[in-house]
């Protein structure tokens, strides 16, 4: 750090240079990525509100109130309008503190266990660790969806939670959650579902007339859901969400903050400082899109991923992992030979994907950046990649 401060325009174009390495959404190489560019709309928010700190909700009276009004409006998207809820930096942390609730409901429990499906995003594995639970991981049939008698054999008297998953982060596929609700009907069990990635699709989904199962709030054992803005919600980058349907909970497991300016409250957060910014962002969102705004955006993303699964089905040696449910392509060979080789190759191209080994697939987000001309090019280099490795 210099003695003096230098000239802005000095360190703007230095800052430019540091960041050229950097991929942008529009570029059209970022295809393996479950976020996306937020809407005008929301950074010109964001950036206008960019000082409000909900971890003090006592000095944002009307930030506070607006958040409550925006959780009010996605319990209807999510099938019932009188839950709770909370704004987080992400996914994870949503699911870190659905995991700490599901726990100190059931402090009864020495050893307590959490069933997850194998499939479950890592941050139930990070959670595990924070919180000294043991996780019980459901396997897979062929077809990549959750073995439902394995889930059934792994809940016991040390089980606090299950979890299901409404947009797993390999192929965006819809765990059983009618069914893995039906198992834990009746008994002290915590429910919780992690919609990160479906929440803000499968409302949409179902009103453009696709077969979308139940997954959300409408199902009876359904204690809490996860859900992104920041993801197919596009929202400010980072914008996660934790939703409640039983409001005692928050007083049963809630920290107390005594000391603050604006006066003491209970919240449910891993973090203390809270920005506002993302969530009036968000709330401008669904003002400003609306219910067939979002149908549009979620219409041409389906549009695209058909497009697509049709140029997969061209290529010989590779094929889809499963058909897709919803804006996520698994791709994966034929004849079942690794697809590290494949995945670098493309990288080398600078297509950016998501791979996962334990599947053997690589993975295509179609987010609202992803354009068709930019699958057609990519279907392009696939198909001479594919070519040149003879797979």
């Amino acid at each position: 750090m210099q003695e003096e401060g230098l000239e802005k325009r000095f360190i703007l174009n230095l800052l430019e240079k540091k960041l050229e390495k950097d991929f942008s959404y529009d570029s059209g190489a970022i295809l393996g990525s479950m976020c996306t560019e937020p809407l005008d709309v929301a950074k010109e928010i964001y950036l206008k509100y960019i000082s409000k700190n909900l971890g003090d909700p006592g000095l944002f009276l009307g930030t506070a109130a607006l958040e409550d009004e925006l959780i009010c409006e996605i319990g209807e998207l999510f099938g019932n309008k009188n839950i709770i809820g909370t704004f987080t930096t992400g996914g994870s942390e949503a699911n870190l503190i659905a995991m700490r609730i599901a726990r100190n409901l059931r402090s009864d429990i020495k050893n307590p266990e959490v069933v997850v499906p194998v499939s479950a995003h890592i941050s139930f594995d990070k959670a595990a660790d924070l919180l000294n639970l043991r996780l019980r991981k459901v396997k897979l049939l062929d077809n990549y969806k959750v073995d439902l008698n394995h889930f059934e054999s792994l809940i016991n008297k040390n089980t606090c939670a299950v979890v299901g998953v409404a947009g797993t982060t390999s192929l965006g596929l819809i765990d059983p959650v009618e069914e893995i609700g039906n198992l834990v009907e009746g008994k002290d069990i915590f429910f919780h579902v992690d919609a990160a990635f479906g929440g803000f699709v499968l409302p949409f989904l179902k009103r453009l007339g696709y077969q979308v199962p139940l997954w959300d709030f409408s199902v009876k054992s359904v204690g809490s859901i996860t859900a992104d803005p920041h993801k197919m919600g596009l929202g400010v980058i980072p914008s996660g969400g934790y939703f409640v349907k039983d409001a005692s909970i928050l007083q049963k497991t809630g920290f107390e903050i005594p000391y603050l300016a604006g006066g003491p409250f209970k919240h449910f957060h891993i973090v203390g400082t809270r920005p506002g910014g993302p969530i009036i962002a968000f709330w401008v969102i669904l003002k400003y899109l609306g219910i067939n705004g979002f149908n549009e955006i979620v219409k041409k993303c389906m549009d695209n991923t058909e497009y697509l699964v049709q140029r997969i089905s061209e290529i010989r040696g590779i094929k889809l992992a499963v058909d897709p449910v919803m804006n996520v392509v698994g791709i994966t060979t034929e004849n079942g030979v690794s697809i590290c080789e494949l995945e670098k190759a493309l990288r080398n191209d600078n297509w950016m994907l998501g791979k996962f080994l334990d599947l053997n697939l690589i993975r295509v987000v179609i987010m609202p950046h992803v354009k068709r001309e930019h699958l057609s090019n990519f279907a392009v280099d696939l198909e001479k990649i594919v070519k040149k490795l003879k797979l």
